[in-house]
């Protein structure tokens, strides 16, 4: 039997707050002041807008400034150029290829302050990761373990790398954090808030279908006696799911036609159509090896803290065995499902797909490091 670990109510220490709150200053705080130079920097001196970071942007525009999705006049000349950028809807129209979840999320942001609300949003967005990721592995580890696992996450993984950006990637991360952390409140909480779980845990998948890989372990983190509450997280899911499909019945046709079945191939006389359902045939083996391995990508070298990490899960396991076969599932899920994509490698640095798996691994972390302070103070003790 299993039960999910309270080491951060110290009970003999009257005022433990303090402490916390110290714990998750300091979690959120280390990375900060990484980042800060980072943005002082401007990291490479590249535009933070880079790669597919503009279209987020763009979306954000359309929708404020003409109220629709039609990006043909936000787009810079020449037309071409965002060739496989942008879907082709069913009224010919050149409409956002990536999901519209983030530009909605940050569009106040972006009215507000314009294109530097993008980057402001992502500092913001990224910051609040990290104070959830710590609050979530405070379920299993002390505030000063899960604090140094969040900070050291936050550092030496290829976070830093997407601190100059405006990342869909960290967005869905996100959702899932929030999503877990609500999954795992104690039983008293509210059933409205196992809906609300559904409903980030479906943006996030709306927002990058992969995530949807981490609802089929849902049930392993819902306390035994509040497995009722699984229903209004279905029903919260459901309530997203069907959003989506809404939106690709009024774009495209069908609730079931997506923008990456009809991506837009611009020529200059003509624009044809092209689905990412033929780019999953990479050899799973040439995938694996790359995504751990690859100079530029590969986890081994761009996120050597997230391989480390995973060596925590036997710690995570006596804690928590649910806890621990939900991470190790999910991580093992999208790794394998990145596996055969072969545009996996498109980042700028590191394996953005693969951000929510390195969110996770700070769970083992923590629960490793907790596991190594007790050791080392009962050494101390017995020496």
């Amino acid at each position: 039997m299993t039960t999910r670990c309270t080491a951060h109510l110290d009970h003999t220490n009257p005022s433990p707050r303090p402490r916390t709150l110290v714990a998750a200053i300091l979690a959120v705080a280390l990375p900060a002041l990484v980042y800060l130079g980072i943005l002082l920097a401007r990291y490479d001196g590249g535009p933070y807008l880079r790669g597919d970071c503009q279209y987020y942007y763009f979306t954000a525009i359309s929708l404020w400034a003409d109220g629709d999705l039609d990006l043909e006049n936000q787009l810079p000349p020449p037309i071409t150029r965002h060739s496989a950028d942008v879907a082709l809807d069913r009224r010919g129209r050149l409409v956002p290829k990536h999901p519209i979840w983030l530009a909605l999320a940050a569009q106040p942001v972006i009215i507000t302050f314009g294109a530097p609300g993008a980057l402001l949003f992502n500092v913001a967005q990224l910051l609040l990761l990290l104070f959830l990721t710590y609050r979530l592995a405070t379920r299993w580890a002390s505030p000063a373990a899960a604090a140094t696992s969040v900070a050291a996450t936050g550092i030496a993984s290829f976070i830093p790398h997407y601190v100059w950006n405006f990342s869909p990637d960290l967005f869905i991360s996100l959702l899932l954090v929030a999503a877990l952390l609500i999954l795992t409140m104690e039983p008293e909480s509210s059933p409205v808030l196992a809906a609300i779980a559904g409903l980030l845990m479906g943006f996030a998948g709306l927002s990058k279908f992969p995530a949807f890989l981490a609802v089929p372990g849902v049930p392993l983190l819902v306390h035994r006696e509040t497995r009722s509450r699984l229903l209004f997280f279905g029903a919260g899911l459901a309530m997203a799911i069907a959003l989506g499909g809404l939106l690709n019945l009024h774009l495209f046709g069908s609730p079931l036609t997506t923008s990456y079945d009809r991506i837009a191939v611009i020529h200059s006389d003509s624009v044809g159509l092209h689905t990412h359902r033929g780019d999953f045939d990479l050899p799973i083996w040439q995938g694996i090896r790359g995504q751990l391995l690859d100079s530029q990508h590969g986890l081994l070298l761009t996120s050597p803290i997230t391989l480390l990490s995973l060596l925590g899960l036997p710690a995570l396991a006596r804690r928590d065995r649910r806890a621990a076969l939900y991470v190790a599932g999910t991580s093992l899920a999208i790794f394998l499902f990145f596996s055969v994509y072969r545009l996996w490698s498109s980042s700028h640095f590191g394996n953005r797909f693969l951000f929510p798996l390195v969110i996770l691994a700070a769970l083992p972390l923590a629960a490793g490091v907790d596991r190594v302070a007790v050791w080392w103070r009962a050494r101390r003790t017995s020496n």
